[in-house]
């Protein structure tokens, strides 16, 4: 036989920019020996008693060797490769004797006697690809049976196992240190990366700076949007974190919306300063989910090693601190301290002994009075929350951010809404106003709390008015719908704490409230006699103005002298509270029936 012999017909991909993909994506190129591979090569050289057996694989330009018997070099040009003719067919080429066939009779090594027999068989992926080969040759001429063909497709069908399997050990390595949503490492490979980063620095005496990020909001999105846009959110938050980020640093998604980041290669803090205003500026623009536009910030946590800890888990901890009290803060980022941190462990202090209150109800309320503007008559009281604790009272100032930032401020709310409906009901007070935090606003269940009370108290709920934060005006689709809800419910809505927050005019205008209560740092001001004091007045009586216009009532909070209630008068607020009128209180005796605070917990 003088000429080359195929089996089969034209190869099953002409598409040579498809095939070298195919082949890339395995990864195998230029990799290290495997036995796997190796013990394959030297059965097929025993079996055809060759002494030449190759797995090679077929680049652009170049046949690469993965496994190899009798062969020194670990690659040959293309142009001088018969494989390269192998994978244009798809079965066995066998060439007898290539000194007599022009395709091949000129290549150096046929020249030189090395090669003189030839059979190769395509190395074939799922999708039809031929990406390499296997063949064995030898220096002589040489026969290649029927039976020959079989055996050597069959041990090129075992190469493909091998190169099937070692795929999915990568890909079972890559799942198991990466995030199957974002493609970011994951918690376990954001350690061994946290492991590395440290062992470094300690040996070059360097910084590193860890950082967890956490996006602000986003529970919210998830339940307005869906978790389908949430899952949209953390991919596009991740793609924006690992763009910005340098390549010398690390980005990871610990798991929910909580990213932790590792920086190197940094001179001072003013460095890591650069950094997140870097990634400030990445967060900008705004995202687009499930066709509508949304902002989202962060809040970021940092510690740096050695000066905040040696070991991993106090870097982490300190900078869950940090990231916790950025969070309370409104977001942005900001560095461990250690005076920080004794608060937050204060803080758990006070939440262990507030849990242990709740059970065995130390908490009580106390009632300020709120007067009409034009005569000082008592027209409504205000529940106030306070603490029996240590021999003393605890202000709300104490203890209310730690009841909000663990949740427990919902049960304490349910609790005290009740208390207060039924000292109305009861004929102890004629109206009561009862604040809201924005926790409890935004909790799922708060709507339904409040139809809820009404119905065990029996309490008219044109005697009840909810005193809402500004805080809560934040989900702009939410905020309305369940106001609405109140408002139909007959209930009077109260924005509480008005000029503190980000409130617009537009906004304002479309909410259904009733009033506006003016916050105590604005009042306290208003009759000092001073420059301010005028200022402060002069804005009060523009608030005022622009509540009226609405058909918003007012209520000046803080009135402490007849000064100043005569100048909030005369500015037009139509009520006044502070203590000029009355200091908080309690009603004198135990209602009848009260509502108890631990069963609220259920």
């Amino acid at each position: 036989m003088n000429s080359s012999s195929f089996s089969g017909k034209t190869g099953p991909s002409a598409d040579e920019h498809a095939r070298l993909a195919a082949l890339y994506q395995y990864g195998l190129l230029d990799t290290a020996p495997e036995a796997a591979f190796d013990r394959l090569v030297e059965i097929v050289a025993l079996h055809f008693d060759a002494p030449v057996a190759l797995v090679s694989f077929i680049d652009d330009h170049r046949q690469w060797f993965k496994a190899k018997v009798g062969c020194d070099v670990s690659e040959a040009p293309r142009s001088e490769s018969m494989c390269s003719t192998t994978i244009q067919g798809d079965g066995v080429m066998v060439v007898p004797d290539a000194t007599l066939d022009p395709r091949f009779q000129d290549f150096p090594s046929v020249r030189a006697g090395v090669v003189r027999f030839y059979a190769g068989v395509p190395l074939v992926t799922s999708d039809g690809y031929s990406i390499g080969t296997l063949c064995v040759n030898a220096p002589e001429q040489r026969i290649f049976t029927t039976k020959d063909r079989r055996v050597l497709e069959a041990f090129a069908a075992m190469v493909m196992d091998e190169v099937k399997l070692r795929q999915a050990v990568v890909d079972l390595g890559r799942m198991a240190l990466n995030d199957n949503l974002t493609g970011l490492p994951n918690r376990v490979y954001f350690r061994q990366q946290l492991t590395v980063a440290l062992r470094r620095a300690g040996l070059n005496d360097q910084h590193v700076v860890v950082g967890l990020l956490d996006l602000n909001g986003f529970k919210g999105i998830n339940d307005t949007l869906g978790h389908a846009a949430g899952d949209d959110l953390l991919r596009l938050s991740a793609a924006r974190l690992r763009e910005t980020l340098g390549s010398s640093d690390v980005v990871a998604r610990m798991g929910g919306d909580e990213f932790a980041l590792v920086l190197g290669d940094f001179r001072n803090l003013a460095d890591v300063d650069v950094v997140m205003r870097r990634l400030q500026q990445a967060f900008t623009a705004p995202f687009v989910l499930e066709g509508r536009e949304v902002l989202v910030q962060w809040s970021v946590g940092l510690s740096v090693y050695p000066d905040d800890g040696t070991e991993e888990e106090a870097l982490l901890r300190h900078a869950d601190s940090a990231m916790y009290r950025v969070k309370r803060g409104g977001g942005g980022y900001g560095f461990f301290s250690e005076a920080h941190d004794r608060r937050a462990s204060e803080g758990t202090e006070v939440l262990t002994a507030l849990h242990r209150a709740v059970m065995e109800e130390e908490l009580f309320l106390q009632y300020q009075p709120i007067v009409r503007a034009s005569d000082q008559v008592v027209v409504s009281h205000e529940a106030l929350l306070r603490w029996t604790r240590q021999g003393g009272v605890a202000m709300p100032a104490s203890f209310m951010p730690v009841a909000d930032s663990s949740g427990l401020i919902v049960p304490i709310g349910r609790w005290v809404l009740e208390e207060a409906a039924r000292a109305v009901q009861l004929g102890l007070l004629d109206r009561v106003a009862v604040n809201v935090s924005a926790r409890e606003f935004a909790h799922p269940s708060f709507l339904r709390n409040v139809e809820e009370t009404l119905a065990r108290t029996g309490l008219d709920p044109a005697r009840l008015t909810l005193e809402i934060k500004e805080g809560s005006l934040l989900d702009f689709v939410r905020a309305p719908e369940v106001l609405g809800a109140l408002r139909a419910l007959g209930i009077r809505l109260a924005l509480d704490d008005f000029g503190l927050g980000l409130t617009s005019l537009t906004v304002l205008s479309a909410l259904p409230i009733d009033v506006l209560k003016l916050d105590r740092s604005f009042i306290a001001r208003v009759g000092d006699g001073k420059e301010d004091g005028e200022r402060a007045a002069r804005l009060v009586r523009s608030v005022v103005q622009l509540a009226g216009s609405l058909g918003f009532g007012t209520v000046a909070e803080g009135v402490e002298t007849r000064l100043q209630a005569q100048l909030l008068t005369n500015a037009g607020c139509t009520h006044l509270q502070g203590y000029l009128f009355g200091r908080p209180g309690a009603l004198g005796e135990v209602l009848p029936g009260e509502s108890k605070l631990v069963s609220a917990l259920s």
